[in-house]
């Protein structure tokens, strides 16, 4: 649900065909490929040891995030672009161009060699999530190439751009001959769309490693040089990218993935596609997954649990469920039996629900956690208060929480958004927003077309939230006012000024149709609201917000504090589990250890999609270093330069914010 909260081989065109039937794209299957005997499936174990689950038969694929990329045009540009020269990357872009020709009569002479220099030639990558959906909304990085004669990119808007996946034939013959990556050699190779994007961009990275704003450079005239951007949200899907059950070995055969397709959708919600399974067997190896609504915001907990599901269903007197229900109440084991009580489907809730009533905060968490992706209300003020304690389960907490349609779970996000802690507040935020993004207590405006503006918590200490990915947005808790402010410029047409005492005044400048300058000018209150607000009415939009947050904060011109991406840091299952058998009863062991992690997560399998051990040989320190599987290529090579030092970090450990 935040940064936290995607390119392998088998993700191009020619790959795909060269596999063939094998029809995997972008699979990536678990590290543990156990092969079970046949025998042991559709057997009733006399033992609880013996019960078969899902997990042990399949393994998980297509679990990478997909990079796709595209040559775009960024238009609007106030005299600071360049024509892009004759060659390939523009023969590109006029290919890409003339298909929007008839539907908007395109001159694309006029368009590319502008003498106002008012267009750019730019590379755009965004990264495709595992999961993802049709119309899911994905963060764009636009950067322009070395031989590029743009002078900045502040102000511009992407046109309308399809994203491919993409490789050369270098890539493609290695990998058929099984020698591993070449790098991008080769003529390149488009493949499938995958995204469609657009929209206003927000020039440079402005989080520098160090939190402050960073500087971008200056030309011979003081003017900025960003040559790189983004766009929060600026794509959507085109498509979805389910995810694959595959069956191990000894086990492949038509009747298994039909069964095990049918177990997975009797214990699981619906989607919410109407005429989309949760599961639908498609050959003898190969079973395509949907997330449930229920775990739309959680697909890792999905992949876990959908794992544990027995292939078999389990009667309620049996001793397998009698072993989970007193495992349930012992803190050591208390994290994994939740989970494979709550693969049983909903008639074990009654069992989850005296876990509510323990003394120890590892077993009530377990249990409010599993019945919330139940759908059900009973543990949703027991996570809530479990969020306010324990910084450690808070990320987990929060996500269950928006998981839950229902007031109980919106009514305590709401209370939490008057939070002084920022974490708490912002992570309250995004899973209300995910849980109702029509909730009244969001109070979002959208702003000239171009971003949302939530007030929220009028109550609560000023501060401004900002996100680096996501959805375009500026979030403002409590009432946030300006000190004097002397006249700032903002983008190149806007200047604001706030002197003492009096309302503040908003001031555009621009030429209009007739090529002459032309003055708007209006008055509003001296408070961040007010001036975004006129701002907007008077054509301002998301780079014109962001530049005045950051230039205000600056200055020392706000009454509140800006904060940047402060979402509630994540400790993994496999590391919750070693604290709760150390028997942290306090989770004071926990809490120290999740201010440790950064905003920088792990992959979606990097901690595979087993369930930890019951013996453990210690806890993986947060921040260690993980081991990740490479990409097949540098991505930042083939569709543009190394990314320039004002870009934003694309990289598919960093997941935007909202998904």
């Amino acid at each position: 649900m935040n940064r936290a909260w995607g390119l392998s081989r088998r993700g191009f065109l020619a790959w795909s065909a060269a596999v063939g039937a094998a029809g995997l794209v972008g699979c990536k299957t678990t590290d543990a490929n156990k092969l079970q005997p046949r025998s042991q499936i559709g057997e009733d174990p006399a033992d609880p040891d013996a019960v078969v689950t899902v997990g042990s038969t399949t393994t998980v694929g297509n679990t990478e995030p997909l990079i796709v990329s595209g040559v775009g045009l960024v238009w609007q540009l106030p005299g600071t672009g360049s024509s892009p020269p004759a060659g390939g990357w523009r023969s590109m872009l006029e290919d890409s161009l003339k298909k929007l020709k008839k539907d908007q009569g395109l001159n694309l002479k006029e368009l590319l060699d502008s003498p106002s220099r008012t267009t750019s030639l730019v590379m755009v990558s965004a990264v495709v999530p595992p999961g993802a959906r049709k119309g899911e909304l994905v963060d764009v990085q636009v950067t322009l190439p070395d031989e590029s004669k743009t002078i900045s990119l502040q102000g511009g808007s992407l046109f309308p751009c399809e994203l491919l996946t993409s490789d050369t034939t270098g890539n493609v013959h290695s990998q058929v001959h099984g020698n591993g990556p070449s790098g991008p050699s080769g003529k390149t190779l488009l493949g499938h769309v995958w995204a469609k994007a657009q929209g206003a961009l927000v020039a440079g990275n402005f989080v520098a490693e160090n939190g402050k704003p960073a500087a971008a450079s200056v030309d011979a005239d003081g003017r900025p040089t960003y040559r790189a951007g983004w766009i929060a949200g600026g794509a959507a899907v085109t498509g979805y990218r389910p995810y694959y059950f595959l069956l191990n070995q000894n086990d492949q055969n038509p009747r298994i993935g039909a069964a095990v397709a049918e177990r997975l959708n009797s214990t699981f919600h619906s989607t919410s596609e109407p005429n989309l399974k949760v599961a639908e067997a498609k050959d003898k190896q190969l079973i395509v997954v949907n997330v449930p609504t229920g775990y739309r915001h959680n697909h890792y907990r999905f992949l876990v649990v959908a794992r544990q599901v027995p292939y078999n269903p389990v009667g309620a007197n049996s001793a397998y469920r009698q072993r989970l229900e007193d495992e349930l109440m012992d803190p050591a084991t208390a994290l994994t039996a939740a989970i494979k009580l709550e693969a049983l489907g909903g008639d074990c809730r009654r069992s989850l629900r005296v876990g509510l009533e323990s003394t120890s905060p590892w077993v009530r968490f377990a249990a409010a956690e599993a019945l919330a992706y139940l759908g059900q209300t009973d543990g949703t003020s027991e996570l809530a208060r479990l969020a306010e304690d324990h910084a450690a389960l808070r990320a987990h907490c929060l996500k269950a929480l928006a998981s839950v349609d229902d007031a109980s779970g919106t009514d305590r996000l709401v209370e939490m958004l008057g939070s002084s802690e920022a974490e708490l507040r912002q992570g309250a935020y995004i899973a209300l927003r995910l849980s109702d993004e029509r909730h009244p207590a969001l109070n979002g405006k959208l702003m000239n077309k171009s971003y949302w503006m939530h007030a929220v918590a009028p109550e609560a200490p000023p501060a401004v939230h900002l996100s680096t990915g996501g959805r375009s947005e500026v979030v403002l808790y409590g009432d946030v006012k300006f000190h004097t402010v002397a006249p700032m410029a903002v983008g190149g047409e806007f200047t604001v000024s706030v002197p003492e005492g009096q309302p503040a005044k908003v001031t555009r400048v621009f030429r209009g149709r007739t090529g002459e300058a032309q003055v708007e000018e209006r008055k509003c209150l001296p408070n961040l609201a007010a001036v975004l607000t006129t701002m907007a009415n008077l054509g301002g939009g998301y780079a014109e917000a962001i530049e005045l947050v950051r230039k205000a904060d600056r200055a020392e011109a706000l009454t509140g504090k800006l904060v940047v991406d402060a979402i509630p840091r994540e400790l993994s299952m496999q590391q919750l589990v070693g604290f709760a058998k150390l028997s942290d009863s306090t989770l004071a062991k926990a809490n120290a250890e999740v201010a440790k992690v950064g905003t920088v997560r792990p992959a979606l399998d990097a901690n595979g999609f087993e369930l930890p051990a019951v013996q453990t040989d210690g806890i993986t320190p947060a921040g260690a270093p993980l081991v990740k599987q490479p990409l097949n290529r540098d991505p930042g090579r083939l569709f543009g330069p190394k990314r320039a030092a004002d870009a934003p970090i694309l990289d598919p450990a960093v997941v935007p914010a909202g998904q």
